[in-house]
């Protein structure tokens, strides 16, 4: 059987008449007759019974006409399904956030409010596999591997040091990392690019931080530090201000300490995602002044 005899027969049946059923189906009526009977011949039963100059259903051709009518109906809706699956896919969009995560979450959050429709899938892994975009952190001069056919955005960030208010440092204009060596440092935990780059700042300098606290939270390290049980590395822009009374921000003089942030589309053919990566972007440089 073919999806065209079935088709056929089915409005045939619908029409009670040959002639009105061809004119529906826009072919000619021979055509018509024929495939009805090769159905019959197929499948070895007669499927209408001439009444006068109409047709009607036979009970085989009954029991067709109500197998095919849920069918059909369900067969002509695919392709509108199709379409709405399609432009449902479109609007997804897989983002993998390696870095600056409270900062990526507040943009994505900000191009939500003016794109409701859009789907957002988040994930922090190392593992990137299926990403449309990728947010990462690198030493500058080390970019990441970037995958053929992608674009690709970096920008530059200072990362300054955390320090009490009230401690020795706090009336100074910057800092040598060396002169810090002996604090303990409060450190921000599951940000391992971050901790790998900070402490290939130290060791340019020759020593290891001792990290005395770990948190999940940059409010806690905040406050960690503004109670004096430590200091720590803080990006100038990608953790927000550091809006403590508590503890100020010094530029480190020596060694250069910045990192890259890194925004890489991997699929440039949506123009959906393509519109989140250039809006990420923009913000980015605005934060950079890049």
């Amino acid at each position: 059987m073919e999806l065209t005899q079935l088709k056929y027969f089915y409005t045939a049946a619908q029409c009670g008449h040959i002639t009105r059923a061809a004119e529906k189906l826009h072919i000619a009526q021979p055509a018509l007759t024929q495939s009805v009977r090769r159905l019959e011949n197929e499948l070895g039963v007669k499927l209408f019974v001439r009444r006068g100059r109409s047709i009607a259903l036979s009970p085989c051709g009954e029991y067709l006409y109500k197998q095919l009518d849920g069918v059909l109906k369900t067969i002509d809706r695919i392709p509108e399904e199709l379409m709405r699956i399609t432009e449902f896919e479109g609007k997804n969009i897989r983002v993998n956030i390696l870095a600056a995560s409270e900062l990526i979450t507040e943009l994505i959050i900000e191009y939500k409010r003016t794109n409701p429709d859009i789907i957002f899938h988040l994930r922090q892994s190392e593992d990137e596999g299926e990403c449309d975009c990728i947010i990462s952190s690198n030493l500058p001069g080390n970019p990441p591997m970037i995958p053929k056919g992608s674009m690709c955005r970096s920008f530059s960030e200072e990362i300054r040091l955390a320090v009490p208010s009230d401690s020795r440092y706090s009336g100074l204009s910057s800092v040598r990392l060396s002169d810090v060596r002996n604090n303990g440092f409060i450190s921000l935990s599951g940000s391992k690019p971050f901790h790998n780059i900070c402490e290939s700042f130290c060791r340019i300098v020759g020593f290891t931080p001792e990290v005395v606290f770990e948190s999940d939270s940059p409010s806690t390290v905040r406050g960690l530090i503004g109670a004096g049980m430590g200091i720590g590395f803080w990006p100038a822009y990608s953790w927000g201000n550091i809006n403590s009374d508590n503890v100020i921000l010094l530029p480190v003089s020596y060694p250069d300490c910045r990192r890259e942030l890194t925004v890489i589309c991997n699929n440039t053919e949506s123009a959906v995602i393509c519109d989140f990566y250039s809006f990420l972007c923009e913000r980015l440089a605005q934060f950079s002044g890049k």
